[in-house]
C-alpha cells in the first residue's frame, strides 16, 4: 500500500508535466488567393526569407534538451517528433507555393 501512495503522487506529476513537455513550432498558414494577386517580387522574397527563418528556428529547438527527456518519459517522444514533422510540412508547403508564384509572376531568380 504504501508503495501505491508513493508511486500515484510520481505518476501525476509526469503526467502533468508531460503536458508541458511537448514543444509547439507552430504553423505556416498556407498561400492564398489574396496573397497571390497581390504580393510583389520583393514581398515574395521577404515572405521566403520569413520561412526559411521558420525553419531554421525549427531545427534550432529540435535540438534535445529538458523538455525531451519528460516528452520521452511521457509518450517516448513521439508528440514532439510529429509537432516538428508536421511545423516542417506546413513551411516546405508555404516555401513550395512562394517559388511557384515567384515563377509565374517571372520574379529575377536569385
Amino acid at each position: 500500500m504504501k508503495k501505491i501512495i508513493l508511486i500515484l503522487p510520481l505518476a501525476i506529476f509526469i503526467t502533468a508535466l508531460h503536458g508541458c513537455a511537448t514543444k509547439n513550432y507552430g504553423r505556416q498558414g498556407v498561400l492564398t488567393q489574396y496573397e497571390s494577386d497581390t504580393m510583389s517580387c520583393r514581398e515574395i522574397d521577404l515572405e521566403i526569407a520569413k520561412v526559411r527563418g521558420f525553419m531554421d528556428h525549427i531545427n534550432d529547438e529540435s535540438a534535445f534538451s529538458g523538455r525531451d527527456v519528460l516528452a520521452i518519459l511521457g509518450d517516448f517522444g513521439i508528440g514532439n517528433s510529429l509537432e516538428r514533422k508536421a511545423a516542417i510540412e506546413s513551411a516546405q508547403q508555404r516555401m513550395q507555393a512562394l517559388h511557384t508564384l515567384k515563377s509565374r509572376k517571372s520574379c529575377n531568380q536569385k
